[in-house]
């Protein structure tokens, strides 16, 4: 077992170094740590960030099997069958170290490399939110679940996708039907990868694809391409205190396939840049700003040397599954609180990604 190496700059050319090893413990003394979160996070959060659950438990009186396209309804069963009690610190505390496990699996397969101070930060901020969006019964802790089978593309990665692919049609069917244009943009961009060798082509691409989506709401369903977000969000405008300070507003008049095209653009590119979020100059949404800022500059970085490179087919498939998962919320995302949990089930992906970056010789 290799774990990644922690340097710390001091002056010019000059770091702390703690080796594998000591990072590894150190490492372990902050999943500690995080674990206590998961356990204490209803305590010292705002009570909005598990609203959901409340909605979950009341619909377990009447579900009685999944249904298909029945959200809620399938997540209440689910939880049903697990027969844990609404809030469960014992659920908590095994789905805290399942993610716990995940992410030590995740940092050993990256074989090596070194994280400095940000990286220490980054990895802090999104572990932080995997336990308190992760560990309470929701449908991200399903989806959580659902990506699991995508470890098993270490060893084989035609069987990972696979298996992972067949668990994201049950969902898809059973869950969140949007998963089902996730599976398609995926699959659609893996295919493109074969023949592009640089980051910019992927990204023109989802931009692309996004154009083909609003053609495809208005001509095809008859609706504008994000009308799925603004039906929602014209319910919570008068809301507080709910996450409603950070909805994701049109950037344009409905009605116009190209405008449609243009609010989901936009609204896909803040997703990596979350300007409306450091605009409203709180330190709060600065801070979690910077760290997405962090994330996804490194994540396309990665991809960008992977596709030139094409000895680590692994990253650009992790790469291509997050990337394209971004896609499709630029649709259906309400607001960026919404967004950065729904992406949670992912942040172990991701961290592979981002570690990276340091087999590949030169940054880009």
């Amino acid at each position: 077992m290799k774990f990644v190496s922690l340097k710390i700059g001091i002056r010019k050319n000059r770091y702390l170094y703690f080796d594998p090893h000591m990072t590894f413990m150190l490492f372990l003394f902050m999943m500690l740590v995080m674990i206590a979160v998961a356990l204490v996070k209803e305590s010292v959060m705002k009570p909005y960030f598990f609203s959901d659950q409340i909605t979950i438990f009341s619909f377990m009186k009447l579900t009685y099997s999944f249904g298909p396209g029945n959200s809620y309804g399938s997540t209440a069963y689910f939880y049903k069958l697990l027969g844990f009690e609404q809030s469960s610190v014992v659920f908590a505390l095994i789905s805290a170290m399942i993610i716990v496990s995940t992410f030590v699996f995740i940092f050993i397969k990256v074989r090596g490399g070194s994280m400095n101070i940000f990286d220490i930060g980054v990895f802090l901020f999104f572990c932080f939110s995997s336990m308190i969006n992760l560990t309470w019964q929701s449908k991200d802790f399903i989806v959580f679940l659902i990506m699991m089978p995508l470890l098993i593309t270490f060893f084989n990665r035609t069987a990972g996708l696979l298996i992972w692919t067949c668990f994201a049609i049950f969902y898809a069917y059973y869950f969140r039907t949007y998963w089902f244009l996730f599976l398609i943009e995926f699959y659609g961009m893996l295919l493109l990868s074969r023949y592009v060798h640089k980051g910019k082509w992927i990204f023109i691409m989802c931009l692309l694809s996004l154009l083909v989506l609003a053609f495809g709401f208005q001509y095809g369903l008859g609706i504008d391409v994000d009308s799925f977000r603004t039906e929602v969000n014209d319910h919570r405008l008068d809301d507080s205190g709910d996450g409603s300070n950070t909805l994701i507003r049109p950037w344009f008049p409905a009605g116009n396939p190209v405008f449609g095209w243009l609010n989901v653009s936009l609204t896909w590119l803040t997703f990596f840049v979350p300007f409306p979020l450091i605009l409203m100059l709180s330190p709060y949404y600065v801070v979690i700003s910077f760290f997405i800022i962090l994330m996804f500059r490194r994540i396309w970085q990665t991809l960008n040397a992977a596709l030139k490179d094409r000895s680590w087919p692994l990253i650009v498939v992790f790469s291509l599954i997050i990337i394209s998962y971004t896609v499709i919320q630029s649709l259906f995302e309400p607001d960026y609180g919404s967004y950065l949990r729904h992406l949670s089930p992912f942040y172990p992906l991701m961290f592979y990604v981002y570690l990276s970056f340091g087999k590949f010789k030169k940054e880009e």
